[in-house]
């Protein structure tokens, strides 16, 4: 039975990674805005979480640079659940367009949201761009 669950996780996580290579041809990052690249970055979060929930049962913990490393493979089987471009300013962490580091906080085992401080690069205001997991949609600050 795990076994099973094991295999349908990593063919979702394949199938999607797939898809989005796929699509980067005809969606250029320098032809879509940043919001949106803020957007697809989360959704990417979001499955990379959704599997390793699936693979060890719980999400991963600790701060935004924690659950970035376990989803990059930093976990008990070194499975990689995140692919993402790496910067030298912030080293194990991912960040959103304008070069800060996304947030992301657990509020409960299964709840959490995640934040891109936006172009002003400070978090807590208007232009934050925010998704939480409980209504499953992106949110207003």
């Amino acid at each position: 039975m795990k076994a099973k669950s094991i295999i349908a996780g990593l063919l979702i996580l394949l199938i999607a990674l797939v898809l989005i290579a796929m699509a980067l041809p005809f969606f250029s990052m320098a032809k879509i805005g940043r919001p949106t690249r803020v957007q697809l970055d989360i959704s990417n979060l979001i499955m990379a979480l959704s599997s390793y929930e699936s693979e060890y049962g719980v999400l991963p913990t600790g701060n935004s640079s924690n659950v970035i490393r376990a989803l990059s493979g930093e976990n008990p089987k070194k499975i990689i659940f995140l692919v993402y471009p790496q910067v030298v300013e912030h080293p194990n962490e991912m960040v959103d367009p304008w070069l800060t580091p996304y947030e992301i906080d657990f509020h409960h085992r299964t709840n959490f949201v995640i934040r891109s401080a936006g172009k002003n690069k400070t978090f807590g205001n208007s232009d934050d761009i925010v998704f939480k997991s409980v209504s499953n949609d992106f949110v207003k600050p």
